[in-house]
């Protein structure tokens, strides 16, 4: 309470102390507007509302004279994992309030807010027929996505969300201010491509702008699980063997313990005006449950995958993995086998939590393509490099990811348990059914760093070695780079994050 009395005297403008300001919409709105219910369980004692980097390097400057405080940043507060974007007893710093895409003079990059969402900066440039390399969900917010270097429907053309940030205007630990850009802090530039939030604040993002039709084609189309057979083949088919970088999708599973049992989604797109012929054919021809593709804007398109894909009222976990995509029927067994796996634990599961009351429960299984086109982008777009070392001489691979959704605390244990056990199942199979066979598409002498193993950030939950899966090289150069702007280990101490220890 006294850093927020302080706060209040020098930021009188932005900050909202608990109790006073609790009954603010601004206040109501950080505190509660949270993907996962987990994050609203904690109450800051006050939250402040920052509109650029000067108001932040304010807010640092204050938080150092009080060395116990901790505190938190928020973007869109769409990570799952409990206190990285929420802080009990602390202080929280939102951006909600910091939300402006500004189009550069020469229309080449757009500088954006952290507290946009994906549908908000995509709407802004729409009007000059331009976009951004972002989220697939529009709800997601700008910084932790780009923080955790992202994966969009563009990546297969343009590389990864991160390989576009062209400057980071961040507030060091010392409420200094710095660009990070390719000729000034490029050791910073570099990691903050990946590295999370452990390095500073970021406050502004200058992203590269690319070209975008009025209208592009997708959306979502659900199938029973009937048809998991097909609906899966069609996603092997998919990674391995189409070539066209404007073409993306994402296929989800998803088990309900209540109401509607289980289900299909699969998130389908086409950068263009008109649907190629053949295109998606494997996918359109088994019979659906509901069919939302169609030609719209891209805004459109990422607000509709929001509403359908981003329910909010639970509490969530996310975890992922990273698995070799096969070739042929190696690859068809693989992603069944996931499947087959995961439908016979859950419904294990389920028969065991219907016993005890209060409890709902949905889980679902995401399969995200990583086709060599998009590190082939990458590597492009951004020759110097991201963090998460992939390359397309590794060959095809697979996101796999989990969410696991519930109402209320009694089963934030079960829940912890179901998405390890979930995760740990499939990547097990895939090194003891397939211990010698290579990804589709690797090319013969590429091998992988010593400790390589990437985990998505952005999938990943907190218990997850993130930066470490980078590689022991990079994992090291990143805690010097660390200890170089931080020196007096104020992130690593006061915020949560993916930590490097």
């Amino acid at each position: 309470m006294a850093a927020c009395s302080a706060l209040a005297a020098n930021c009188p403008s932005f900050t909202l102390t608990y109790p006073s300001g609790t009954a603010n919409a601004n206040y109501q709105y950080a505190t509660n507007h949270y993907w996962s219910n987990t994050n609203i369980d904690g109450t800051p004692a006050c939250v402040v509302f920052p509109t650029g980097a000067e108001d932040v390097s304010e807010i640092i400057r204050i938080l150092l004279h009080y060395p116990s405080v901790p505190f938190a940043v928020k973007s869109g507060g769409h990570n799952a994992n409990a206190g990285f974007s929420s802080v009990d007893g602390g202080v929280l710093i939102s951006f909600q309030n910091s939300y402006d895409t500004v189009l550069s003079a020469d229309k080449k990059t757009a500088v954006v807010g952290p507290g946009a969402r994906w549908m908000d900066t995509v709407g802004a440039l729409e009007p000059y027929g331009l976009t951004v390399v972002g989220g697939r969900l529009g709800d997601v917010g700008v910084g932790g996505l780009l923080l955790g270097c992202g994966l969009s429907f563009l990546s297969a053309q343009y590389g990864l969300p991160c390989d576009n940030i062209v400057n980071y205007e961040v507030v060091l630990s010392d409420s200094s201010i710095v660009n990070a850009n390719a000729t000034s802090h490029t050791d910073l530039f570099g990691a903050l491509k990946g590295g999370g939030n452990q390095f500073g604040i970021v406050t502004k993002y200058t992203l590269k702008t690319y070209p975008i039709g009025k209208v592009v084609w997708g959306g979502y189309i659900t199938y029973r699980t009937d048809y998991a057979s097909q609906i899966l083949s069609a996603t092997q088919d998919f990674i391995e063997n189409c070539q066209d970088p404007r073409a993306a999708m994402f296929t989800t599973v998803s088990l309900l313990l209540t109401g509607l049992d289980e289900f299909f989604a699969v998130f389908l797109f086409y950068d263009g005006s008109s649907l190629p012929r053949g295109m998606f054919d494997k996918f359109l021809n088994i019979p659906h449950i509901l069919n939302q593709l169609k030609m719209q804007s891209y805004t459109a398109l990422l607000t509709a995958n929001a509403n359908f894909g981003s329910i909010y009222g639970y509490r969530y976990l996310l975890r992922g993995a990273t698995i070799p995509s096969l070739a042929g029927s190696n690859g068809t067994d693989l992603v069944n086998a996931n499947f087959n796996d995961f439908f016979k634990y859950v419904t294990t599961r389920k028969s065991l939590i219907s016993l005890v009351t209060q409890l709902d429960f949905v889980w679902t299984l995401i399969y995200q393509p990583m086709p060599t086109m998009i590190p082939a982008a990458s590597a492009r777009i951004n020759p110097s490099g991201n963090l998460l070392g992939l390359s397309p001489n590794a060959g095809d691979h697979m996101w796999m990811a989990c969410t696991v959704a519930w109402k209320t605390s009694l089963g934030d244990s079960d829940a912890r348990n179901d998405a390890v056990n979930i995760m740990n199942q499939i990547s097990t199979y895939a090194q003891n059914a397939y211990p010698d066979v290579s990804a589709s598409k690797y090319q013969a002498g590429h091998f992988a760093p010593e400790g390589y193993n990437m985990i998505f950030m952005n999938d990943a939950m907190a218990d997850q070695s993130v930066l470490g899966s980078y590689g022991d090289a990079t994992y090291q150069r990143l805690k010097n780079i660390q200890r170089a702007y931080d020196r007096m280990g104020v992130f690593p101490q006061r915020t949560n994050g993916f930590k490097l220890t």
